[in-house]
């Protein structure tokens, strides 16, 4: 007799005579799942048990049937409610259907027969951190802290909770003590650096990115957030090398090129800006942003019809935030165009939009000096740009000298 045939009648004669929970067991170890849920089934006909669910809960999960195997731990639970096990296993099974709700209660109830359960305290804070509860999550972190301050898994959670509940000098002790460790998980050194940049730590928040960078070689998410702290904090020639090693090897989505592009406008680099921004604006027309460094683009290159185009452009596209700086840029325009008048009715624009900005009575006090017949205009709009500035003019000495020879022009005149 073969060995095969051998196994074969001992599987039969075990079908037939019934087969016990050690033999079970077996069957699952084997990853025989589809004959162990037969028999199984068998024997909750003749006997259920809350083993048995249980089991059969567990082969369900195995099987990715996850609406079985929630079935089969509830009826479990039922059968033995004081099993801390079964609804930890409940718990498993509710997670992996997306329903975290009924999951954070299983744990709590099995929380509640085992306090001191380290691994269950774990999991239940990872389901409120999915639930959003983050202030709880880091509370249950904070306790199996106390008991273990080495387990990296949990550290990872804890530091996350603390981060997304506002917690950040104890997000930026945890990140940094995993990042010392030089922990190989990204998110890590993308967080701290988050955090440190929110902070206003502008250089541990660079130095954050360049030590992940370190461990993984042109990580993209690393490189953009270089490149993206050093842009919000107007780095702008440092930020232009990150993106160009991200523009390298990724792909470019909006945001990456239009931020780019006002890099390369920063740095001088006049017509590779405006073919980058370009590019935004055939993806859409309606970012202000974009517009406006077209049309300050433009402006450098001395092409001042296209620039006007792009600024009247920016204005009907921007929000109120951003319309005075564009009117005073389109006022310049006009200006050097010597459009006195229109000059002279975008700086009011300005004026109306940002009524704090001294510098733009500076500007319109010398657009008037252009036109003839306004100098009395043109010396009221210094000696306001003078009051209104104080010590922070920073044309103070200009603005003296013209009210001085303006005066004495107008003397003798007379």
């Amino acid at each position: 007799m073969s060995l095969k045939t051998g196994l074969s009648i001992v599987i039969v004669l075990l079908t037939f005579s019934g087969m016990n929970a050690q033999e079970i067991d077996l069957l699952i170890l084997n990853r025989n799942y589809q004959f162990a849920i037969a028999q199984i089934d068998r024997m909750l006909e003749s006997g259920p048990t809350a083993d048995l669910y249980f089991k059969k809960g567990l082969v369900c999960e195995k099987l990715m049937d996850f609406d079985g195997a929630v079935t089969a731990l509830q009826a479990a639970c039922t059968a033995d409610s004081t099993n801390a096990i079964y609804l930890e296993e409940l718990a498993e099974a509710w997670s992996s259907l997306g329903n975290h709700t009924d999951a954070a209660l299983c744990l709590q109830r099995a929380a509640g027969l085992e306090p001191d359960n380290l691994v269950q305290k774990g999991k239940l804070a990872q389901c409120l951190i999915s639930l959003k509860n983050y202030q709880d999550a880091c509370s249950l972190y904070s306790q199996i802290y106390q008991r273990d301050s080495t387990n990296t898994y949990h550290n990872r959670y804890f530091a996350y909770a603390a981060y997304q509940a506002g917690q950040l000098d104890l997000a930026v002790r945890l990140y940094g003590r995993l990042a010392g460790q030089m922990v190989r998980d990204v998110q890590v050194y993308l967080n701290l650096a988050g955090i440190y940049n929110k902070q206003k730590k502008f250089s541990q928040a660079v130095t954050t990115c360049m030590h992940g960078l370190h461990l993984f070689k042109d990580h993209p998410a690393l490189l953009l957030k270089w490149a993206e702290i050093l842009f919000q904090n107007k780095e702008y020639g440092k930020a232009q090398y990150p993106y160009e090693r991200y523009l390298a090897r990724n792909d470019s989505t909006f945001e990456v090129l239009k931020n780019y592009g006002i890099c390369l406008y920063f740095t001088r680099f006049e017509e590779e800006s405006l073919r980058t921004l370009d590019k935004c604006y055939q993806l859409t027309v309606n970012d202000p942003i974009v517009n406006f460094y077209i049309g300050a683009c433009y402006k450098k290159l001395k092409q001042f019809p296209e620039s006007v185009d792009f600024f009247k452009l920016a204005i009907e596209t921007a929000t109120p935030f951003y319309l005075a700086d564009i009117y005073q840029h389109l006022g310049q325009v006009y200006g050097l165009q010597r459009e006195f008048d229109s000059s002279i009715a975008a700086y009011q624009e300005a004026l109306k939009l940002d009524p704090e900005n001294a510098e733009l009575l500076f500007e319109i006090a010398t657009t008037y000096e252009e036109i003839r017949s306004s100098e009395t205009l043109a010396l009221n709009y210094y000696q306001s740009y003078l009051k209104q500035a104080g010590e922070q003019a920073k044309r103070a000495d200009y603005a003296l000298d013209r009210i001085k020879k303006l005066k004495e022009e107008l003397f003798f005149e007379q």
